[in-house]
């Protein structure tokens, strides 16, 4: 069964902007200071490091791989840039976390300029572990879904996303 229309990935647009409409088979959980809820805003100062990147499902014999983009650069009213790739880590072990896997693109912190920006988490499954080998040429204009057909990697499995927009001196106190 596919997400439901009032999914907040579909009511904020991850669906249809990054990934096409999946069913999630595996509970991944986003953990900067605070776990990523759909659609929260975290502020960029709170983001800086990367997260700590859980997941449950599967077994040590269960690879998965991460990508986080966002696709709203520079901004959300004309994202010619769509999608600025964050993070990519592949032959994550199932049941432990990122850290465990191989870092294909290096954590690139968010710091949006203009407007409200999405980031977005897609976790997919491995057949195999080493299946991730096509890298992107550019953290510019990445796309998900190309690099999942790419990769061999097929829907999602689990996707999460936070908003965040540029803080200003007052914010950040």
């Amino acid at each position: 069964m596919a997400l439901k229309m009032s999914d907040p990935l579909i009511v904020g647009g991850v669906v249809t902007d990054v990934i096409d409409s999946f069913y999630p088979t595996t509970k991944m959980s986003v953990i900067y200071t605070k776990r990523v809820y759909n659609g929260h805003e975290l502020l960029p100062s709170a983001v800086s490091a990367n997260p700590r990147v859980e997941i449950h499902g599967g077994d040590m014999r269960t690879f998965f791989t991460l990508v986080m983009t966002d696709p709203d650069v520079p901004g959300p009213s004309d994202p010619y840039l769509r999608e600025h790739l964050h993070w990519i880590v592949t032959d994550i072990p199932g049941t432990t976390d990122a850290t465990f896997g191989r870092e294909l693109v290096e954590y690139e912190r968010p710091n949006p300029h203009i407007g409200i920006h999405r980031f977005v988490f897609v976790l997919f499954k491995q057949h195999q572990r080493g299946q991730v080998g096509a890298l992107p040429s550019s953290r510019d204009r990445f796309c998900t879904r190309s690099f999942a057909a790419q990769n061999g990697l097929g829907l999602p499995v689990a996707a999460v996303y936070f908003d965040a927009q540029r803080e200003s001196a007052a914010r950040r106190r």
